[in-house]
């Protein structure tokens, strides 16, 4: 994203802004100084949350008591709410209250135009930047950086987001020699609902050389895509990778799941979910993790680094408050 540096007099005086051109070519006129910023939807917010709690002007939705050590100063931020699918719409009195300096959004989410109208009526710069791929953490970080001028920060942030995701390119003679990982991503309380080709919801597995075993289309960009059992049984998965703590305490009792090869291998893994989902709901950085997590799962013996190990490095870059 390019800025401009301009000078400008208003009513006498001698005031400094800028002129942000956003991912979208939009030229949005900022203030020299950013200090608080709201993202309209739970992806941005939480890099931002990454990049600095405080500058969280409001949340879209409140945070748990056991992710309050991860998120810091902004565990305690007003809830504004924010555009996420499902009919949900901000409280504009609570946005408004909340001053930030600039509104982010995602310029590809559904009714793009009318949100960004609805929010411009607030007086408040808006900038729309692109959340369609896990790479775009990269020009999100370098904007906050660019927005607060603390370039440091979003160079820590940028470095291990590249590393993480040219890490599955630097294990290709290794992996040359595995047959890729066929999965099945349940998600629901009985793993009947799931992701089909094209979800971003499924981005982290593209990173972990492994094969959606599921042969079907996605319907909406929601995902949750309700599948048949005679569906699973058909694709016959080397692993089930399940979202619900439920259905993997019950699955070997499930009369539909317990037959299947990967459940009577044992090869059902339980997504972390702490302090953030590493998969998905939200897609956020913490993907980065849920990428080197299912290497780890599905190649245990390909990574130098144990998943603790990693984990460790990961919570130190990603949480300053821990």
């Amino acid at each position: 994203m390019r800025i401009i540096i301009l000078w400008f007099l208003l009513l006498g005086l001698s005031m400094e802004a800028r002129v942000v051109t956003d991912d979208y070519g939009r030229k949005v006129e900022l203030p020299e100084k950013v200090t608080k910023i709201y993202a309209s939807s739970p992806p941005l917010s939480m890099s931002l949350l990454a990049f600095d709690p405080e500058l969280i002007a409001a949340l879209n939705m409140p945070w748990k008591e056991n992710q309050k050590p991860y998120v810091g100063t902004a565990y305690d931020k007003p809830v504004a709410g924010g555009f996420f699918g499902q009919g949900q719409r901000p409280n504009f009195e609570v946005l408004a209250k909340s001053k930030p300096d600039v509104i982010i959004m995602w310029g590809r989410m559904s009714g793009a135009d009318k949100i960004l109208k609805k929010l411009e009526k607030l007086g408040i710069p808006v900038l729309m930047i692109r959340n369609d791929s896990i790479k775009d953490l990269v020009s999100q970080f370098n904007l906050y950086g660019e927005l607060t001028g603390n370039t440091k920060r979003a160079k820590e942030l940028v470095d291990y987001t590249q590393e993480t995701l040219s890490l599955i390119d630097s294990l290709q003679e290794k992996l040359a020699k595995q047959k890729p990982v066929r999965y099945y991503f349940a998600q629901g309380v009985d793993g009947l609902f799931s992701e089909c080709k094209g979800s971003f919801h499924l981005e982290p597995f593209s990173y972990s050389w492994a094969e959606n075993a599921l042969d079907c289309d996605m319907s909406s960009n929601y995902g949750m895509e309700k599948i048949s059992i005679e569906s699973i049984v058909m694709a016959d998965p080397d692993v089930i990778v399940a979202m619900e703590p439920f259905f993997v305490k019950k699955i070997n009792q499930n009369k539909h799941f317990k037959y299947l090869r990967s459940v009577r291998k044992g090869k059902v893994y339980l997504v972390p979910s702490t302090p953030f989902n590493y998969i998905t709901r939200p897609p956020s950085f913490m993907r980065l993790m849920g990428i080197r997590w299912l290497i780890h799962n599905f190649y245990p013996e390909i990574l130098d680094v144990s998943f603790v190990s990693e984990q460790k490095r990961f919570e130190k870059v990603f949480f300053k408050n821990l």
